[in-house]
C-alpha cells in the first residue's frame, strides 16, 4: 500500500493539475492517505510516536517483566508497571538531570496495546496454595477410584459431609433499585453469634436433615417452637463448634438418615480429629459406611459442598435476614434463625446444586482432568532468584554497560547509520537489532535487580522482628506509642547495665580467684623452701 501511495505521489509530481480522488482510485489508494502523504504527513506504521516515552526496546523489557512475575504467580499491579516504566527512564536519564515520568493515562495504553488485560485477584490462604500439587491431587483421584471399585459403591451412595458456621445476625450489602443518588443504609442490629450446621449431601442429589450446633450450655423450649424439620438434630456447645462427642452424634444421625442402595457407602470429610476417633472409625465399620479423607488443603478443590452449595446456602441466610429486618425484626437471635433456616436450606439443597457440585468436585460423573488441568495451571513456577553482582557497575574500559551507557550509544549509532548511506543493509539490520536486544537486556536487568533489592530488604527487616525479644512492658491500661518507646529504652539500659554489672562480677570473680591462686602457688613455694631447709638441716 505504502509503495503504491509513492508511485502516486510520483505521477502526481509530474502532473500537478490532476485531482487526488482520480489518481487515488487509479493506483487503488485511499484519497486521505494520499492526501497527507502529498501534505508532509508520515506513514503511522514503522513511525515512533512523539508521545512515546520508552523505546520499543524498553516496553519489550517491561513486557518481559511483567511476564516473568506473572509465571512464579506474583501478581502485578498497573502502579507496577508504571513504577517500573518510570525506574527505567530514571536509569538511563543523564546526571544531573530531572528525569521523564510517564503520565497518569500510559499504564492503560501499555496494558492496551501489548495485548494485557485487567483482572481481579483473589485471595486464597497461602497453605492451601502450598497444597495444590498435581501429584497429590492425581493420587487423591486413583485412591478415590480404587475404594469405589473395591466396594462396589454406586453414585447413589457417595456422600459428603462438612461443617459451616453462620453469624446468626449479620448481612451483608445489596443490590437494589432506586433513583436516589445517596447511599442507602439498613439499619441492623448484628449479632455475631455463630452457629454450626454439619452438613451431608450424595451424589445423586438428596441431604439429610439439618444438624446444628448453637452455642450453649442447654436447650431451650423456645427452639422447638420454630418451624424446623421435626427430623432436625440440635446439639448446643459452649462454643457453637464441634468436637467429638458431637461428631459421634452426627454421624449416627448420618446413619439414619442417609439410605443407601448398595452394601457400602462412602463418606467424603475432611482431616478434623473428631473424625478419626476410634469411635468414630468403629461406629462406620460397624454400619458399612467408608470414611474417605480429602488431601489437607485441597477441600476448597475437590470438596463438593466448599465448591458449590454452601456459597447459595450463606446467600439465602443473608438475604431471608434482610427480608426479617424489613418486616419490623430489630435483633436476630437463634429463635429467628432457627425459624429461618429450614427455608433457607430448602432453597440451596436443590437437586441441581447437589449433583453439579459432585460434577464440578469430578466425583461423579468421574471426571478428574478438568481439576488437574486447574492445579497445573494455578502451580507456582519457580524460578532461581537472580545473583547479586556488579554487572550494572561502569566498566573501566569504557565499555557501555549501565541502561543509561547502552541507551546513550545507541542512539549515537542510530544516528550515525542514518548519515552512512553506503553501509550495507544488511548490516545495519543486524546493528539495530542488536541495539535492540542490548537495551532490552538492560532495562530487563534494572527491574531484576530492583525486585532483589526488595527481596532482600524484607528478609532482613524479618530477621531483624524475629530477632527482637519479647519484652513485657506493662500489664493492661493504655499505652502511647512515645511512653511505650521509652519504656523499651529504659529496658533496653537496664538490659545493658545488668550485661555490665553481669561481666564486672565476672572480672571480679576471675581477678579473686586469680588471686587465690597466686596466693597458694606463693604459700606452696614457702612449704617446698621450709622443707629443703629441714632437709639440709
Amino acid at each position: 500500500m505504502e509503495a503504491r501511495i509513492q508511485e502516486a505521489i510520483q505521477y502526481m509530481n509530474g502532473f500537478p493539475d490532476a485531482k487526488i480522488t482520480a489518481v487515488a482510485k487509479d493506483f487503488g489508494v485511499s484519497r486521505w492517505s494520499l492526501r497527507r502523504r502529498l501534505e508532509g504527513v508520515g506513514p503511522k506504521k514503522g513511525s515512533k510516536k512523539g508521545n512515546t516515552k520508552l523505546t520499543k526496546a524498553e516496553e519489550g523489557a517491561v513486557c518481559a517483566y511483567i511476564e516473568r512475575l506473572d509465571r512464579i504467580n506474583l501478581a502485578v499491579q498497573p502502579s507496577f508497571v508504571q513504577e517500573a516504566a518510570n525506574y527505567i527512564l530514571k536509569a538511563r536519564a543523564p546526571k544531573g538531570q530531572e528525569p521523564e515520568t510517564v503520565g497518569l493515562n500510559w499504564t492503560s495504553r501499555f496494558i492496551k496495546r501489548h495485548g494485557f488485560f485487567k483482572k481481579n485477584r483473589k485471595i486464597l490462604e497461602k497453605g492451601r496454595q502450598e497444597a495444590e500439587d498435581p501429584e497429590h491431587v492425581a493420587t487423591y483421584f486413583e485412591k478415590l477410584q480404587q475404594v469405589i471399585r473395591e466396594y462396589g459403591i454406586a453414585p447413589e451412595d457417595i456422600w459428603n459431609m462438612d461443617e459451616t458456621g453462620f453469624r446468626i445476625g449479620v448481612g451483608s450489602n445489596q443490590l437494589i433499585v432506586t433513583k436516589r443518588k445517596r447511599a442507602h443504609y439498613l439499619g441492623l442490629l448484628e449479632n455475631r453469634e455463630s452457629v454450626t450446621a454439619v452438613e451431608a449431601i450424595c451424589a445423586d442429589g438428596r441431604y439429610i436433615p439439618a444438624f446444628l450446633i448453637p452455642s450453649g450450655q442447654v436447650h431451650l423450649a423456645p427452639w422447638y417452637h420454630q418451624a424446623l424439620d421435626d427430623r432436625t438434630a440440635i446439639f448446643p456447645t459452649p462454643t457453637g463448634y464441634s468436637n467429638d462427642e458431637v461428631s459421634m452424634a452426627w454421624i449416627q444421625h448420618f446413619n439414619k438418615y442417609s439410605t443407601s442402595v448398595g452394601v457400602w457407602r462412602l463418606l467424603l470429610l475432611d482431616r478434623y480429629g473428631s473424625h478419626h476417633t476410634k469411635e468414630f472409625i468403629e461406629f462406620c465399620n460397624d454400619n458399612c459406611i467408608v470414611p474417605f479423607g480429602l488431601p489437607p488443603g485441597l477441600t476448597h478443590l475437590l470438596q463438593p459442598l466448599d465448591l458449590v452449595v454452601f456459597q447459595p446456602l450463606k446467600h439465602y441466610h443473608r438475604k431471608a435476614i434482610e427480608v426479617m429486618v424489613r418486616d419490623g425484626v430489630a435483633n436476630i437471635t437463634k429463635l429467628e434463625f432457627f425459624g429461618c433456616i429450614e427455608e433457607v436450606r430448602r432453597q440451596a439443597f436443590k437437586v441441581t446444586t447437589i449433583k453439579s457440585a459432585f460434577a464440578k468436585a469430578g466425583i461423579h460423573p468421574f471426571n478428574p482432568q478438568p481439576i488437574l488441568d486447574e492445579v497445573n495451571q494455578r502451580v507456582a513456577q519457580r524460578t532461581p532468584s537472580p545473583q547479586p553482582g556488579n554487572y550494572l557497575s561502569s566498566s573501566p574500559f569504557s565499555t557501555p554497560l549501565t541502561h543509561r551507557q547502552i541507551y546513550k550509544a545507541a542512539i549515537n549509532i542510530e544516528k550515525k547509520l542514518e548519515e552512512s548511506l553506503g553501509i550495507q543493509e544488511d548490516l545495519a539490520k543486524d546493528i539495530r537489532a542488536f541495539l535492540k536486544g542490548a537495551q532490552h537486556n538492560t532495562a530487563e536487568m534494572i527491574q531484576a535487580k530492583r525486585d532483589l533489592g526488595r527481596t532482600q530488604y524484607a528478609e532482613k527487616l524479618q530477621k531483624e522482628r524475629k530477632s527482637l525479644r519479647r519484652l513485657h512492658l506493662q500489664s493492661g491500661g493504655v499505652l502511647t506509642v512515645e511512653d511505650g518507646r521509652n519504656m523499651v529504652k529504659e529496658r533496653e539500659k537496664e538490659e545493658l547495665a545488668k550485661a555490665r554489672r553481669l561481666i564486672e562480677r565476672t572480672e571480679k570473680r576471675a581477678a579473686a580467684a586469680a588471686k587465690k591462686a597466686q596466693t597458694a602457688a606463693k604459700k606452696a613455694q614457702r612449704e617446698a623452701h621450709r622443707i629443703g631447709n629441714q632437709t639440709s638441716n
